[in-house]
């Protein structure tokens, strides 16, 4: 079935396992199925209308309204939404409950359900499991003394890092998964004292590599497999690498970016593989590992029977239109950021743990058998916050179905409109990004409110730091440094200085989340190309574009080429 887009007009294709799932996944009511229709908006539509509703990095001071104490949330500081620290909103204090409310059949579902969310306590940050001297953390859980991590889970000592899950001393890192002692990484995985390193596996006490395995003891070196002691690709006994490695000093600011810039030459002459994967099985997409009957899919990890899936890892089965988390999710359906141990979600935002058959629910712990539910723990045959009977829930979940299907909300995830931020904070303005003039065009929100900056004794420009991190005084600490990009301030923490000058490392010139899109235009972009591979020439699918310099090999020959 080709459908057109309502959205941006482009053509999609609905195949038959498409539809068979949307009928695998549709609710019983009463013992009557109530069939999800096929989606209106294309893959990536549908992907930026979730996305809209996900401010991972834009947060702001602010206040608990129920114990007045300082807190870190994610709501601007001009935002009407009433939110809780974590402490008060797991309390006895209050009872979602009271703010439930009658379904109207005279208005829209959406409607109703965005005002309810709008009036019940929200998290201040989205933080899960036992935190330890972790309070300024977001879509984060179950870590230990960190700092800016996002979308991280089981990390110890991190800071500065997205997709990070049982990490320990790591920093300014991208997709590092079981790792130790890293800086400056994407997309590695299991490995111990990296620097600046890309697609790694397996590699030990390295720096400046890309697309190695198994490695150690390696500096500036790309697609090696299994090496030990080299420099350059180049393979020298001990006694020569420790020779060459005297004259490293990534202490010094200049030179640790005269390196950055030696390692992009070396990947010029470099061939990469089609995708990026491993260990999968019947599946498309790119930064899969571990993955089975997963199609059209980034980023995903333990993943089974799965498509247009984002951000998905540790033991996640049967899911379409899932925007991150996982973590035992299965048999869900156009989700962000939901999952940990749960089942049967349908349409669902934030959080969602421990959870069963929800429907168009809005961040709820322990619940089952809820519809347009928000902020609950421990719900069930709730709609709108307002308990019911079994029976009674079940007679008006399907009636409001039916309602749902008359206003053609029936099937919809929620309208990017009702977003809680303004479009240019959400991690939609990173994968699609807009123009104000062109967000306000269609009907979305823009937020022009700007962080404060942070109180300190003086600023300074980047460029006034010293070249060499051990001649930066104690006393940074108590500055400000204006990132040499964007100009905006920011500080050094002194868990973070503690980190440069044991592992001799400069103190950065950047905000921290300019790194971090620094390290994102690194990744490949999740849109897909024909084109051919430059070994044998078959035509291929992958995520790298025509015209870009990289030398791009088939699987077949990329294998070939490295081992």
């Amino acid at each position: 079935m080709q459908k057109s887009c309502k959205q941006c007009g482009r053509s999609f294709e609905i195949t038959p396992d498409d539809l068979a799932f949307y009928e695998q996944v549709s609710p019983v009511f009463g013992g009557t199925k109530y069939a999800i229709p096929p989606p209106t908006l294309c893959p990536d539509c549908r992907q930026q209308r979730r996305l809209s509703f996900c401010n991972e990095f834009n947060l702001s001071p602010g206040t608990c309204k129920l114990c007045g104490k300082r807190t870190l949330t994610q709501f601007s500081p001009k935002s009407s939404i009433p939110y809780y620290c974590r402490e008060c909103w797991h309390s006895d204090k209050w009872n979602a409950r009271t703010y439930g409310q009658e379904i109207d059949f005279s208005r829209p579902f959406f409607e109703q359900f965005r005002e309810l969310k709008m009036s019940v306590p929200s998290l201040a940050l989205d933080v899960q499991g036992e935190l330890q001297n972790c309070d300024y953390v977001h879509y984060a859980g179950s870590s230990k003394n960190c700092y800016l991590i996002m979308h991280a889970d089981f990390c110890e000592d991190c800071m500065y890092g997205y997709g990070f899950k049982h990490n320990r001393s790591c920093m300014d890192g991208f997709y590092n998964l079981r790792c130790e002692l890293l800086y400056d990484c994407v997309d590695c995985h299991s490995s111990y004292g990296l620097t600046h390193c890309q697609d790694c596996i397996n590699c030990h006490s390295s720096a400046f590599l890309r697309d190695c395995i198994g490695c150690k003891s390696c500096f500036l070196c790309a697609g090696l497999r299994n090496k030990e002691h080299c420099f350059g690709n180049e393979q020298l006994t001990k006694e020569q690498y420790e020779g060459r490695m005297r004259s490293v000093d990534l202490g010094s600011f200049t030179q640790y970016r005269e390196w950055c810039a030696r390692l992009t030459e070396m990947e010029a002459k470099h061939p990469f593989k089609e995708f990026h994967g491993l260990n999968t099985e019947h599946c498309s997409g790119d930064y899969l590992v571990n993955c089975k009957d997963t199609h059209v899919s980034f980023d995903c990890e333990n993943v089974e029977r799965a498509k247009f899936c984002y951000q998905v890892v540790t033991g996640a089965k049967n899911l379409y239109d899932i925007y991150q988390y996982g973590l035992n999710f299965q048999e869900s359906l156009e989700c962000t950021i939901s999952g940990e141990n749960s089942y049967h979600l349908l349409f669902t935002l934030g959080g969602n743990v421990s959870c069963s058959d929800l429907l168009y629910c809005w961040y709820m712990e322990n619940s089952k058998n809820c519809f347009g539910c928000v902020n609950m723990t421990h719900g069930s045959y709730s709609i709108l916050n307002k308990q019911y009977t079994k029976e009674e829930y079940e007679r008006l979940a399907g009636k409001l179905v039916e309602h749902m299907k008359d206003t053609g909300e029936w099937g919809e995830f929620l309208p990017s409109p009702l977003s809680l931020f303004g479009y240019n904070k959400t991690s939609a303005q990173v994968y699609y990004p807009l123009q104000k003039a062109d967000v306000r065009a269609k009907g979305w929100q823009w937020d022009g409110e700007e962080a404060p900056p942070p109180e300190v004794q003086r600023t300074i420009d980047a460029a006034q730091l010293p070249d060499h991190q051990k001649d930066t005084p104690d006393d940074i600490l108590n500055w400000a440094i204006r990132c040499e990009v964007t100009g905006r301030p920011f500080k050094v923490q002194a868990q973070e200085l503690a980190f440069y000058r044991q592992n001799n490392l400069p103190i950065p010139r950047r905000h921290w989340f300019t790194r971090h899109l620094d390290r994102f235009a690194k990744r490949n972009p999740r849109t897909f190309w024909k084109r051919k591979c430059q070994k044998c020439g078959k035509e291929m699918e992958t995520t790298y574009a025509p015209d870009r310099p990289e030398i791009v090999y088939c699987e077949e020959c990329y294998l070939k080429e490295v081992y």
